[in-house]
């Protein structure tokens, strides 16, 4: 260390010891409330940020169980869907041997009876792919208001 250096710091250290405690009175006088009044508004955001959490947690719960809910009722659906199509695939080669009558009588009403039951089926079929397009825009909503967990 060069000699101004040391002269400096022999000069400066015996002014900075004596004046240190007064300077550090001053900054606690002058900037001590307004630490005081920052650590409150931080605490109080923090208060304020856990409330916000637990009502997102809650929130969350309830669509977690509302997903599993609809994913019950789709599934349900789907089952009644596959239901219905063993009963379409039964009726259509009856109604394709009704359809060519072999010169009787009862052959027409026979054939009307099964295009009505055929429609009845087509009508359940076409409630339950309107139902199941419903649940599938209902689980993109929760999916996106969700945020994906």
């Amino acid at each position: 260390m060069n000699a101004v250096k040391k002269l400096g710091k022999a000069a400066a250290f015996p002014l900075w010891k004596r004046f240190r405690w007064r300077i550090e009175q001053v900054t606690d006088e002058r900037f001590g409330p307004r630490f005081e009044q920052l650590h409150r508004e931080l605490a109080d955001l923090r208060g304020e940020l856990h409330a916000v959490r637990d009502e997102l947690n809650g929130l969350r719960g309830h669509a977690d169980h509302r997903a599993d809910e609809l994913d019950g009722h789709f599934r349900w659906h789907d089952d009644e869907l596959r239901r219905l199509a063993a009963h379409v695939a039964a009726i259509e080669p009856r109604l394709a041997t009704l359809e060519k009558p072999a010169g009787n009588a009862k052959a027409v009403p026979d054939v009307d009876e099964a295009r009505a039951e055929h429609a009845r089926v087509r009508a359940r079929t076409s409630a339950v792919a309107q139902y199941e397009e419903r649940l599938a825009r209902v689980e993109e909503a929760l999916t996106r208001n969700g945020g994906g967990d």
